[in-house]
Formats: structure tokens, sequence, C-alpha cells
């Protein structure tokens, strides 16, 4: 069977082109929601790495801030 008598099987498939319109309308819109969700999951994932960089960030903040009373533990006059 060659790839001509395969494509003549379905030849009549779709005689209505209403049916042909609905099948590939059908298809755009599955395309289109697919595409919805991966812009979806890409921007979850952004708004997630940004919000652990701002609390690494905070978490960080505060370790520099530790040390409030502005005295340098590390003064080698104390020895």
């Amino acid at each position: 069977m060659s790839d001509t008598d395969i494509d003549d099987d379905f030849d009549g498939e779709f005689a209505d082109d209403d049916d042909a319109k609905m099948v590939e309308e059908a298809e755009t819109s599955v395309r289109t929601r697919l595409s919805s969700l991966e812009k979806r999951r890409l921007i979850d994932n952004l708004l997630e790495e940004k919000r652990l960089a701002k609390e690494l960030k905070d978490e960080l903040d505060d370790i520099d801030n530790f040390d409030e009373d502005d005295d340098d533990d590390w003064e080698d006059d104390d020895l």
C-alpha cells in the first residue's frame, strides 16, 4: 500500500466543510490552551524564583544587621 493509497482512504473523511472547520477550530483551541498553560507555568516559575530571591536577600540583610550595637566583635584591642 503506497502513501497515496492511504491519503485516498481519508479523502472522504470530512466531506462537509463545516466538520473540517470544527476540527480545525478544536485543534487551534487545544493548541491555544496548551500555549496558555505553558505561559502560566513559566510565569509561576518566574514568580517563585523572585520570591525565593527576595527571601534570600531578606535573610542576608538580617545577618548583616545582626550586630545592632555597632561593636566590632573582631577587634584585636580586646585581647
